[in-house]
């Protein structure tokens, strides 16, 4: 016999994943390298491991262009352009992650930073900042919510809540919702580092 399981059951399991999910420690990239310092040997050698595979990739890429493109019309043509985007390309974007993260470990691991940068210190930082503190008008408790006029369009009734567990909001009249940084951005159409500067400063 089935189990037969209610969406009350998964709303419930998927509201105790979130919090689960938010007690987890997030470790800034110097304390991880504190944890393991035997790290920072593994990662140039990861690096360039990921590299010489990229490079691999794109090749592959290249070839595979190439030989559909050989003798075929525009929409056979288009077709295998975006059936390798979406399958060896994914795959290529995959690798590109890891190394921008391995790099930016590696920096954090040699004291470097790029010039104007945001150091993840920072980051956090801001997104620490209550975004019930950055808003002016009126906000009404709800729940385990705040809710009010949105700050971000023009509107007559509350559609704008501010999770307050999460430090995150989101707005259902103009779709818009995020952290702490994504609001500024919104808000003042500033840039990332401009958020950031705003909310640390």
């Amino acid at each position: 016999m089935k189990l037969q399981l209610s969406n009350d059951f998964y709303e419930y399991a998927s509201k105790l994943e979130k919090e689960w999910r938010a007690t987890i420690p997030r470790f800034l990239d110097k304390e991880l390298l504190a944890m393991f310092p035997e790290a920072r040997q593994i990662i140039p050698e990861k690096i360039k491991e990921l590299e010489e595979k990229r490079q691999e990739f794109s090749n592959t890429i290249k070839k595979k262009l190439i030989i559909k493109n050989a003798e075929s019309d525009e929409l056979s043509e288009w077709f295998w352009r975006e059936w390798i985007k979406t399958s060896d390309g994914a795959e290529l974007l995959k690798i590109e992650k890891q190394i921008m993260r391995l790099k930016r470990l590696s920096m954090a691991g040699s004291g470097k930073r790029p010039k104007g940068s945001i150091t993840e210190e920072q980051r956090q930082e801001a997104l620490l900042v209550p975004i019930e503190n950055l808003i002016n008008g009126p906000l009404r408790k709800s729940g385990k919510t705040l809710t009010g006029l949105c700050p971000l369009h023009q509107e007559k009734h509350p559609s704008f809540y501010i999770y307050t567990q999460s430090n995150s909001f989101y707005c259902f009249g103009c779709n818009q919702g995020g952290d702490a940084i994504t609001f500024i951005r919104l808000l003042h159409d500033y840039s990332f580092k401009e958020a950031v500067a705003y909310l640390t400063n």
